[in-house]
């Protein structure tokens, strides 16, 4: 019988991106395995272009209550038949599907923290432990290792369609809506895109529908941005990363593509979370706090966005 393995990992788009190693891990320890992916349906598009999938299930994250739900979500688990679950969401929501599968008397071997599982990860984390050491641990438990570098040529796309300066940062001044303390002030963009443009860099600026907002204040007073809100896919964002001299950008999903890529990263944190556990990671990627975040001067930032 053909060996089947499920990952979990709903999201968000960060902890996708921050789990791209162990992705790449699971696939180089199961070639020959039918593996998928269970993520929620905002990024099943972006899921279906990792190399790493045969399929991709998606869990809505209906209410508790909602027992339908529930068992539709069981069953389209159980119509892949896993013979190995590597849970790297780990909450409990993935512990009720993992007794829903028939637990620890007749479930699927399962790597993650449900209780009884066959292959329980590394808890609590340990002190000043990155995410990504967390789930390289919880890997190695599990009897993985870890390819060295990921493959992430197919996370790339042509960029004829747009006007850019020959020479640019990429600014990623936006957060998810709900979290506006993640958001570095559009002015300090605006006054850090001046200080490139005498630089001889100029600015480009990405974002979705909820920080077009942000985009545009800082064309406002910033003047030559260019605008690319609402207009690049996430390929095309790690291309827009991949070619500029430097990206800056808040806690934010796309900040976390632009590091995995090898851009040279600077990512904007607030003192709201802990940046040793989530920050981005990256060959070329810091990180500043600011206590708030507001705090965070252009100053402070400008001598960090060039390589030692």
């Amino acid at each position: 019988m053909k060996e089947r393995i499920l990952v979990i990992r709903l999201g968000a788009l960060g902890d996708l991106v921050l789990c791209f190693q162990a992705f790449a891990s699971i696939r180089a320890a199961h070639p020959n395995a039918e593996i998928a992916l269970l993520s929620m349906p905002a990024f099943a598009g972006f899921a279906r272009l990792m190399p790493w999938f045969d399929r991709i299930l998606i869990d809505p994250r209906a209410p508790g209550w909602r027992i339908d739900a529930w068992l539709r979500l069981a069953r389209q688990v159980r119509a892949f038949a896993p013979t190995r679950v590597y849970d790297l969401q780990g909450k409990r929501r993935q512990t009720i599907l993992y007794n829903l599968l028939g637990g620890p008397v007749c479930g699927p071997e399962w790597s993650g923290a449900a209780p009884g599982c066959s292959h329980p990860r590394l808890w609590p984390p340990q002190p000043d432990m990155h995410y990504t050491d967390f789930v390289a641990a919880q890997m190695a438990k599990a009897g993985i290792s870890l390819v060295a570098k990921p493959d992430l040529s197919w996370l790339d796309a042509p960029l004829d369609s747009f006007a850019l300066p020959e020479r640019y940062a990429l600014l990623i001044p936006g957060c998810a809506p709900d979290r506006p303390y993640k958001r570095w002030p559009p002015m300090h963009y605006a006054a850090l895109a001046r200080q490139l443009a005498a630089q001889g860099i100029g600015s480009v600026a990405i974002g979705t529908k909820h920080d077009a907002a942000a985009v545009q204040a800082i064309v406002a007073e910033a003047g030559d941005v260019v605008d690319l809100s609402c207009r690049t896919s996430l390929p095309e964002v790690a291309a827009l990363a991949r070619h500029a001299v430097c990206v800056v950008g808040n806690d934010t999903g796309p900040t976390h593509l632009a590091a995995a890529v090898g851009a040279q990263t600077v990512a904007l944190m607030s003192d709201q979370v802990n940046p040793v556990w989530s920050s981005p990671r990256g060959p070329r990627t810091k990180w500043l706090q600011g206590k708030p975040l507001s705090s965070l001067s252009v100053e402070a930032v400008l001598p960090t966005l060039w390589d030692a």
